[in-house]
């Protein structure tokens, strides 16, 4: 004999209804359903017999494959789940040397040190030595600022030592970073020196107007492809 059943709709008891009276009378899992098998009303999610009533079928590859075609737009773009994407200047900080992953190469760098940098620097205040004692503070912010940020990142001074600036993301510094660190280079002096004695006190060999425009002076040691 058909099991029936019976529902429990705004107070009062309904039914009985077969199985697949219950399919036309569009019930949820919360509904209280009662049969001779049960002493209690009971919701309908809990009976194994309805609960395929409540479950959502799967989209069959062909249906899945039709709605794919008609709204391309819509589906999520596949997403590259490596530690590093084509982001330019994502970079990866080790003890003593940085890696800037470029889209389709690492380059590994390490921190210039102080002579590198002394010497650099000295090279390159004979350049402008003659200019900025005609025209006071011009030719040094133009042809530091304007170096820095040229694609070479690097002053004639820095080419000779074979180093360079970089932000401390990995990218190349604009004209109003390098404009700034310029400017920062009279803290320096304005703080008795102390400004460039903080290059022997931290991990990145990084003076006051270093870290005051988050700019690194390094070292290129390798690079590789990255495909």
């Amino acid at each position: 004999m058909e099991q029936k059943y019976f529902i429990h709709e705004a107070g009062n008891r309904k039914g009985p209804y077969a199985l697949n009276e219950l399919k036309d009378l569009n019930i949820n899992k919360f509904t209280l359903i009662l049969h001779d098998g049960i002493n209690n009303w009971t919701e309908a999610g809990n009976l194994y017999e309805l609960k395929s009533l409540f479950e959502t079928p799967a989209p069959s590859p062909i249906n899945l494959n039709k709605e794919i075609q008609k709204a391309p737009e819509i589906l999520p773009q596949p997403t590259n789940t490596n530690y590093n994407s084509n982001k330019i200047g994502i970079v990866e900080y080790l003890n003593t040397t940085i890696k800037v992953y470029y889209p389709n190469e690492i380059i590994e760098y390490r921190y210039a040190n102080f002579g590198e940098r002394f010497l650099a620097r000295l090279l390159d205040v004979f350049i402008i030595i003659i200019p900025s004692a005609i025209v006071p503070l011009l030719p040094g912010w133009l042809y530091f600022s304007l170096m820095h940020c040229s694609d070479s990142q690097q002053t004639i001074g820095q080419k000779a030592l074979n180093i360079k600036l970089l932000s401390t993301d990995g990218a190349k510094i604009n004209f109003g970073q390098s404009t700034g660190r310029f400017f920062a280079n009279i803290l320096n002096v304005f703080t008795f020196f102390i400004g460039f004695l903080m290059f022997f006190f931290n991990r990145r060999n990084q003076c006051l107007h270093d870290s005051l425009t988050s700019t690194l002076v390094v070292s290129e040691i390798r690079r590789t492809n990255r495909y």
